[in-house]
């Protein structure tokens, strides 16, 4: 079993009014346009719409070093580690690892990202739309660099993975792949 990731360039057009300031207001444009998939051996196993570039970049989501969506995950190989602990997201959630954003900064085993200074950021993961305060999903997917999914999308994919038995730490390899 793999997951691949097929972004497209439309993706990065997110700005309502490209000479706008990021904010909420102004960075949904083009939302959930990326499909993300899952096929074993044989066949594409599952697919839905995704948001896998990183257009909440103002504010607190603003840390991206080099282009306001640095910490979009870089085309290439990475790992997703199942079912990790989803601290303050909703449902079963999983962390994305052992990979690179278009800053250039490695995204650790641990979904983390360390600063010059040693500290640790972020938490790169694939999860939902759903907000807490609200109680259901949002009206877009706000990404600081993770993968995210609607709710019901996200119970799907995690539906396939326990038919399949993947168990909590295991680890799939995933390829994200850039349509340009």
């Amino acid at each position: 079993m793999n997951i691949v990731v097929y972004r497209t360039r439309k993706s990065f057009d997110y700005k309502v009014d490209p000479f706008a300031p990021s904010s909420f207001e102004n960075n949904w444009k083009n939302n959930r346009q990326d499909w993300l998939v899952i096929k074993d051996d044989k066949a594409e196993i599952f697919r839905c719409r995704c948001q896998s570039v990183a257009n909440y970049c103002f504010g607190k989501g603003a840390t991206a070093d080099t282009v306001s969506y640095g910490d979009t995950i870089y085309p290439g190989r990475f790992f997703l580690k199942c079912f990790v602990d989803p601290r303050d997201f909703f449902g079963e959630i999983h962390a994305i690892t052992k990979t690179t954003d278009y800053d250039g900064q490695l995204i650790d085993r641990h979904a983390m990202q360390t600063t010059k200074d040693g500290y640790q950021n972020g938490r790169w993961l694939l999860h939902s739309m759903y907000s807490k305060k609200l109680g259901d999903d949002t009206t877009y997917a706000w990404s600081s660099g993770c993968i995210i999914t609607s709710s019901a999308d996200l119970k799907a994919f995690n539906t396939v993975l326990h038919a399949y038995k993947i168990q909590p730490g295991e680890t799939i390899e995933g390829e994200i792949i850039e349509d340009f």
